[in-house]
């Protein structure tokens, strides 16, 4: 019985730490970080191409006269993506 209510325990316990999650890393000057999991991802100078499966929204069609960064954010493990370029 105490073994079952610990594998019951155990993935309540691993939760926090899975949507809790930050990393942040640097290549060649640029910073790449996720947080919770997935769940935001904020890359800088990226321009990367915007994937299909996608809903992107450019930031040139709310300030078109701006200089363009680079600077890509997704939401929600890639359903949404904001870019600026």
């Amino acid at each position: 019985m105490k073994l079952k209510k610990l594998f019951l325990l155990l993935p309540l316990l691993a939760l926090p730490v899975l949507f809790s999650a930050c990393a942040t890393s640097e290549y060649g000057g640029k910073k790449h970080t996720i947080m919770l999991g997935g769940l935001y991802e904020h890359r800088e100078g990226s321009y990367d191409p915007v994937p299909r499966t996608t809903l992107a929204v450019r930031r040139a069609e709310f300030d078109p006269g701006a200089p363009y960064s680079g600077n890509s954010a997704t939401f929600l493990w890639g359903l949404f993506t904001y870019h600026d370029y």
